[in-house]
């Protein structure tokens, strides 16, 4: 387990997914810390490959780790170095060829290490272009900076098209990994609590539990996993996790990508596929939710207490999955989730993990600024007409970037 500095959390809690190389245990150790989407962290605690990229043009660096986690479009996760202690703790690991490895979900929380080794003749190559000069910069993220990052990406893949960019030198470092370390993290609440170990072979569960988890601080009171409804004599599921506030009802329907029983090997047509058949599926049930709270079926806890959720205000009904892909045609999801807004009443909302908590760390905790922010993240949907959609609180100059990649 290691536990970044005051700034590296803070830039940790503002980007989707980064990567940073700096001291630690007082400067006596290295640590490379990864934020990387959940689908991702178990693509490597499932064996896929890992390498270090580094570019320079002129006077900036930029870094990167490129994650085979599908055949055919692996991610790369990048940013600028901009700090002393981060270009000293690189030249020191080109001299010890070994650092521990950190990974860190969407909530900003450490899932596994592991032990990291490169070869001294990929350590030298990448010394001898960081040690060019000019000096390195040192500085807030600038213009500058943005167009150094769109060039090392543009370099790592030239099919990205980019108008600005041009090719920069650039060295790639092979790693060797060690077994993944897995932590076993508690979150407890107080009416309950819940443990994840991201190499649970009961994925989706896991993923419910992160959920509830990341909901907890918002709906201390009123927020259930696996509440029941009763409809004729029979309880069945209502829905995967359900919050509610005076001025409305949450309904989340959780759709997990399988990666640690059915392996990182799908390409990008595959998955995207198999998502969006998860994605079809959750839009009936949540139909079908709605149409319980409109009859008024009784809705209740796993404990068998009954729950006064709140039905006279429209639900919001979230289709939360790990990651939304930008490959393939979703037209098809699209049409269907304006036809449930239509004959339901009520909102409807797709989003990947990442985007639920860019939302919840926006609402600072408050059920009501959640709730508005879902709204006008539909509105723009519905305006729009994709799902593709990015919601960037207030400007942020530490944010860099992480595209995903086709292989080169």
């Amino acid at each position: 387990m290691h536990l970044p500095n005051e700034r590296v959390y803070i830039e940790m809690r503002s980007e989707n997914a980064s990567l940073w190389i700096v001291p630690a245990n007082g400067g006596e150790e290295l640590a490379l810390l990864i934020k990387a989407p959940s689908s991702v962290i178990k693509a490597l605690i499932a064996g896929c490959p890992m390498n270090l990229l580094f570019g320079r043009k002129d006077s900036y660096l930029s870094i990167g780790v490129r994650i085979l986690d599908m055949p055919d479009a692996p991610i790369l996760i990048s940013g600028i170095q901009r700090e002393i202690e981060e270009h000293q703790a690189l030249a020191r690991l080109f001299v010890d060829r070994q650092t521990p490895v950190f990974l860190f979900n969407e909530m900003d929380v450490c899932l596994a290490w592991t032990n990291l080794e490169i070869s001294d003749t990929d350590a030298l190559h990448a010394a001898e272009l960081i040690k060019q000069k000019p000096d390195l910069y040192i500085g807030e993220f600038s213009s500058e900076c943005s167009h150094a990052l769109d060039c090392f990406c543009f370099s790592s893949d030239p099919s990205q098209t980019n108008p600005n960019a041009v090719q920069i030198p650039l060295v790639t470092v092979v790693t060797s990994l060690e077994p993944w370390r897995v932590n076993k993290i508690s979150f407890v609440g107080i009416r309950g609590h819940h443990t994840i170990t991201i190499d649970d072979q009961n994925e989706g569960e896991i993923f419910e539990r992160v959920i509830w988890a990341s909901l907890e601080s918002v709906f201390p009171l009123t927020l259930h996993k696996g509440a029941q409804v009763r409809i004729g004599k029979k309880l069945r599921e209502f829905t995967d996790v359900l919050a509610y506030h005076e001025y409305g009802s949450f309904l989340i329907e959780a759709k997990d990508l399988s990666i640690i029983q059915a392996g990182y090997d799908r390409d990008q047509e595959r998955r995207t596929k198999g998502v969006q058949k998860q994605i079809k599926k959750a839009i009936i049930q949540l139909k079908g939710a709605c149409s319980a709270l409109t009859r008024g079926d009784r809705v209740f806890a796993k404990t068998g207490e009954e729950l006064d959720v709140v039905r006279n205000k429209p639900a919001h009904c979230i289709i939360l999955i790990t990651e939304l892909m930008h490959w393939g045609d979703w037209q098809e999801i699209e049409t269907q989730l304006i036809e449930a807004m239509r004959s339901t009443k009520a909102f409807f909302h797709l989003l990947d993990l990442s985007e639920f908590i860019v939302l919840l760390k926006a609402s600072s905790g408050k059920a009501g600024l959640f709730d508005y922010h879902l709204m006008e993240r539909c509105k723009v949907f519905v305006k729009n007409g994709s799902v593709h959609i990015h919601s960037q609180m207030a400007p942020n100059s530490t944010v860099q970037g992480t595209p995903r990649d086709k292989t080169v």
